[in-house]
Parts: C-alpha cells; sequence; structure tokens
C-alpha cells in the first residue's frame, strides 16, 4: 500500500500551529449561579429499604457469638474437647470441594 497524498498532513500543521496563539482569559470570570433544578429526584424502593434495614441489623450482630465460643474454650482449656478424626475428614473433604465449585 502505498500513501502519496501528505496534503492532510499539510493542514493539520497548520491547525497546531494555531494553537500556540491563544488568547489568555481574564483570571476573575463573572460568578455565574445555578439554578435549583427541581426536577431530579431519587426515589428509593421498598425492597431496597428492606435491604438497608437487613444490612443495619446483620451489622448490629457482633462477630463473636461468645454464647458458643466460651463452652469450647473451656473444654479446650481442661483437656475434655475431643473431635472424631472423620468429622474433620467431612469437613475438609467438603469445603475443598464447595472452594473448587465456587
Amino acid at each position: 500500500m502505498n500513501i502519496s497524498d501528505t496534503s492532510g498532513v499539510h493542514d493539520l500543521a497548520s491547525l497546531l500551529s494555531g494553537l500556540q496563539d491563544v488568547t489568555k482569559i481574564p483570571a476573575k470570570a463573572p460568578k455565574v449561579q445555578a439554578k435549583p433544578d427541581n426536577r431530579d429526584q431519587v426515589r428509593i424502593s421498598t425492597r431496597a429499604k428492606q435491604f438497608q434495614r437487613a444490612y443495619e441489623l446483620v451489622a448490629q450482630v457482633p462477630d463473636i457469638r461468645q454464647e458458643k465460643v466460651a463452652p469450647l474454650q473451656q473444654a479446650i482449656a481442661s483437656g475434655t474437647y475431643n473431635v472424631r478424626g472423620e468429622q474433620v475428614a467431612n469437613k475438609l473433604i467438603t469445603n475443598t470441594i464447595l472452594d473448587t465449585i465456587l
């Protein structure tokens, strides 16, 4: 492919050189106050409000449920906490499969 027409390049050069001659804008431009637009409105659906309420309720629940943790800590400290190896293996396999799928 051979491109021989360079007239566009000269036109571009003249346009770019014209950009050098930009007049300065005054430092203090007149302030324009925007008129409030009363047409813009936000409507939140009932479903979105329900999600927001659910989120707020979940945020109030502590991350650690001490009523569940305290008896386990006590059993571990006293040496009476025993877990069957089969239970641990089942949980590991189940979690590995779920992690792979999801």
